[in-house]
C-alpha cells in the first residue's frame, strides 16, 4: 500500500465529511457562534495565542485524516453489494478461469466453489418480490418453514457482507497478489482503480451517515421540513450511495479480471502446452 496515496484519500474523504458537518451547523444557525469563537482566537493578543492556534491547526489536520480512516473502515458495510458484483464477474469469466482455478486449487479451489455455490443459491430479485401479478405470494408468509427461514437468513448475511466474506476476501486478495507478482505493466492502472473504489466507498458511507444525522436532527429540533427529509431524501441518498459504490467497484473488477487473464495466458497456457501428451 502506498502510504502517501492512502493519506491523500483519507484527507479527501475526511475533509468532505467535515465540510458537510459545517454545512449542517450553518443550516441550523450555529455558524455565527463558531465564527465568533474563531475570530476571538485569531485576534487574541495573548502570548499563548500562536501556540494555541498552531496546536488547534494540527489537531484539525489529524481529525481530518482520522475521520477519513474511520469512514474507510466503516465502508465495509457495502461488502454485500461488492460480493454480488464480484460473483457476476466470476460467472462472466468462468470459461477461462477454470484452468486458472485448477492450477491453484490447493489455495483457492474450495473458496471459489463455495463462493459461487452460495451466491447461486440466493433468491433472484424477482423471487424476492412480494407482489406477483397483484396477488400475494403465499410462500412469503410461511415464517414457520425451516427452509424459508434458512434461505432468508443466508440471503440476509450475504446482503450485509457476512457468510462468505472470508472466501470473497481470500479470492480478491489472491487475484490481486497474482497480478502483482506477474510484473504486469498495467499495475498503475489497477492501483488507480483500487484507490478510486476505496475513496468512493468512504464518500458513500459519509453520505449515508449524513442522511441519518439529518433525520435525527430534523426530529429533535422539530424542523418544518422534517417530513420532506424523512420520506424522499433517504431513498434518494441510498440510491446515490449504491450508484457510487457499484460504479467504481465494477470498473475495478473489469481491470482486475483483464489483468488476471493476461497473466494467466502468459503463465498457465504455455505451461499446459509444454506438458507432454499422455
Amino acid at each position: 500500500m502506498q502510504i502517501d496515496r492512502r493519506f491523500a484519500d483519507y484527507g479527501l474523504t475526511g475533509g468532505f465529511f467535515l465540510i458537510c458537518q459545517l454545512g449542517m451547523l450553518w443550516a441550523l444557525g450555529y455558524w455565527p457562534n463558531i465564527r465568533t469563537g474563531l475570530e476571538g482566537l485569531w485576534t487574541s493578543t495573548s502570548p499563548l495565542a500562536p501556540i494555541i492556534t498552531g496546536f488547534a491547526g494540527a489537531l484539525a489536520v489529524i481529525a481530518v485524516f482520522v475521520v477519513g480512516l474511520i469512514l474507510d473502515l466503516s465502508a465495509s458495510i457495502f461488502r454485500g453489494e461488492e460480493m454480488k458484483i464480484f460473483a457476476r464477474h466470476l460467472d462472466r469469466n468462468s470459461e477461462w478461469m477454470a484452468a486458472f482455478i485448477e492450477a491453484h486449487k490447493a489455495y483457492c479451489g474450495a473458496d471459489y466453489e463455495t463462493f459461487r455455490r452460495v451466491i447461486r443459491e440466493l433468491p433472484s430479485p424477482s423471487a424476492r418480490q412480494i407482489f406477483t401479478f397483484m396477488f400475494w405470494k403465499p410462500e412469503e408468509f410461511k415464517f414457520w418453514n425451516p427452509d424459508k427461514l434458512r434461505r432468508d437468513f443466508e440471503a440476509a448475511k450475504v446482503a450485509w457482507g457476512f457468510g462468505i466474506d472470508s472466501e470473497y476476501e481470500r479470492l480478491l486478495s489472491f487475484f490481486t497478489s497474482y497480478i502483482g507478482q506477474s510484473g504486469s505493466a498495467q499495475l498503475t492502472l489497477m492501483a488507480d482503480q483500487y484507490s478510486l473504489w476505496r475513496t468512493a466507498r468512504a464518500i458513500a458511507i459519509g453520505l449515508w451517515l449524513l442522511t441519518i444525522e439529518a433525520i435525527l436532527v430534523s426530529n429533535i429540533f422539530g424542523l418544518a421540513a422534517a417530513a420532506a427529509i424523512i420520506l424522499p431524501i433517504p431513498w434518494i441518498i441510498i440510491g446515490l450511495t449504491l450508484f457510487i459504490v457499484r460504479g467504481p467497484y465494477s470498473r475495478m473488477c473489469f481491470t482486475l479480471f483483464s489483468l488476471l487473464y493476461m497473466a494467466c495466458e502468459k503463465q498457465i497456457v504455455p505451461q499446459k502446452n509444454a506438458d507432454p501428451a499422455p
